[in-house]
């Protein structure tokens, strides 16, 4: 029993020291979920056949290298959503609140699609925004760090 005890906490001072302040965002994703994270920018003398740049929230940039920094974000992202059978946005978020501490590593395979593949794929960081993964993904983890970091009876 001891030996869990301790196991389980060095696991829970893992994740919060890696997750340091990010759920300091947590509050701006309640606000801007549902809302459009990008727009795309057209100069004033622009021509018609130009390349649309997108323009994101600095605030979204932050968050999203504030998550790489973490170092908890999976590039074999694609094991969970095959292990978990996740095929849309709506499992996305029904397994981020199904998730128990001892696979919370599913929760960052689910934000890391986002993530990652974001730098490749510039409307996924606005889409986990807009459909909630990052608000979920982020109060689950919370709330799963705040649950297991008390003293087990």
């Amino acid at each position: 029993m001891e030996n869990e005890n301790v196991y389980r906490q060095e696991m829970v001072n893992k994740y919060k020291d890696a997750m340091g302040d990010m759920f300091r965002y947590i509050s701006w994703l309640e606000q801007k979920a549902g809302s459009k994270m990008m727009h795309t920018y057209s100069g004033d003398n622009c021509p018609s056949n130009s390349v649309p740049i997108p323009v994101y929230d600095s605030t979204l940039l932050g968050f999203v290298k504030d998550m790489q920094r973490t170092g908890l974000m999976d590039r074999n992202y694609m094991y969970v959503f095959s292990r978990k059978n996740i095929t849309s946005e709506k499992d996305e978020i029904r397994v981020i609140d199904e998730t128990e501490f001892k696979e919370i590593e599913v929760i960052f395979g689910i934000m890391a699609k986002y993530v990652l593949g974001g730098m490749t794929k510039g409307m996924l960081w606005p889409r986990a925004v807009e459909n909630g993964v990052f608000l979920h993904g982020l109060k689950r983890i919370k709330e799963l760090l705040d649950i297991w970091d008390k003293p087990l009876a």
